[in-house]
């Protein structure tokens, strides 16, 4: 708004500027054409005529000019009363702001003030509320460290436990692995000594009983017969003896072997490449000595009589050395049970024959 009136104002400047140059214009004209009058006095009258209306008109343009002015003065006061209006409601809008801005300026100190005094209280609560909480992590880390230092030993010593135990687990392996590889030795031994004693005992049993066959192919008196009988019945005891002194003796052999290797066994430094060995070896001798048992089995079962003893012999003596030493008193007994029960089925059949035909005599 008050450039609009400084604009006003300019503009009244420049009208008021261009009816001044007017006016002397005309005046200039007037005063022009008074000398022409005077110059040209001797000039015609219509010419006089037409000087005095254009005189006329410039008087009264003269006065629409200054009647212009007037308007344009009394313009120029009343915008010039209204700027000022304008200029003092700025002056006073200017000290009303100026006493606002001082005054919200005192509120701001103020409040910074404030804000830095419960600044200094909050940072000071908050210093002795981080000093507390840090007290109280120092203390949680020193507990937890000491509890991760009580762990850490006693994973080490559950470690150390852990290595002693597969230590002692491998070695006892080993221990079993030879222990198993000596008694498929002593069986494979075994066997061959029990084959032998088959191969002697169906030999005199043949001899026997051509003996018999060619001896007592007549009918025996009584007392002949009886004492065939005991003949018989002595022949199958001494077998039987021999069957279970042999079978007694290996048993006892086993016991005392396992025995002395549950003793403890010498250190031995375990590794990765050692426990790859030790189990190929053992599943290495462990497919030989099945079969050589198969192959033994099979030289034993050629003889149709002599087939349950030989199987009987073989679970007897492929038990593991474990139950052996914890069961040797009842695998005993068994074996006693099992072997009377086939023994019959051993007899030579010419005993048997001889046998019969008594007690049809009698």
């Amino acid at each position: 708004y008050l450039e609009r009136l400084a604009f006003e104002v300019r503009y009244c400047d420049m009208q008021n500027v261009n009816l001044s140059k007017c006016s002397t214009n005309v005046e200039n004209k007037v005063s022009y054409a008074e000398s022409d009058i005077v110059d040209h006095e001797i000039v015609t009258s219509p010419h006089v005529s037409k000087l005095n209306e254009i005189i006329a008109n410039l008087k009264d343009t003269i006065w629409i000019k200054d009647v212009q002015l007037e308007n344009l003065h009394r313009e120029k006061s009343r915008l010039l009363a209204e700027l000022k209006k304008q200029q003092r409601c700025n002056r006073n809008l200017k000290q009303q702001l100026d006493g606002e801005r001082i005054f919200y300026q005192r509120e701001k100190d103020y409040f910074v003030e404030e804000m830095q005094r419960y600044r200094g209280r909050y940072t000071g609560n908050v210093s002795k509320f981080q000093q507390q909480w840090r007290k109280e992590l120092e203390e949680v880390q020193d507990s937890l460290e000491q509890e991760n230092k009580q762990l850490r030993l006693e994973l080490l010593d559950k470690n150390k436990v852990t290595y002693n135990l597969c230590v002692k687990f491998l070695r006892m392996k080993h221990a079993k692995d030879t222990l198993r590889y000596k008694l498929d030795q002593l069986l494979h031994e075994h066997l061959l000594v029990m084959a032998e004693m088959m191969e002697k005992l169906d030999e005199a049993r043949k001899e026997f009983n051509l003996i018999v066959s060619e001896k007592f192919q007549e009918p025996l008196p009584l007392n002949k017969a009886k004492f065939l009988q005991v003949v018989q019945r002595n022949n199958r005891l001494t077998y039987e003896n021999a069957t279970l002194k042999v079978q007694v003796h290996q048993l006892t052999q086993n016991i005392d072997k396992l025995k002395s290797h549950m003793q403890r066994p010498k250190k031995i430094n375990v590794g990765a490449n050692i426990i790859e060995k030790l189990a190929t070896q053992s599943n290495t001798r462990f497919s030989l000595n099945k079969a050589k048992k198969i192959a033994l089995l099979t030289k034993l079962s050629q003889p149709t009589d002599r087939i349950e003893d030989a199987e009987m012999i073989s679970q007897v003596n492929s038990e593991s050395a474990d139950d052996c030493v914890l069961n040797h008193a009842k695998d005993v007994k068994r074996d006693f049970k099992g072997f009377h029960v086939k023994c019959p089925q051993s007899v030579p059949s010419g005993i048997v024959q001889t046998s019969i035909i008594s007690r049809q005599n009698r």
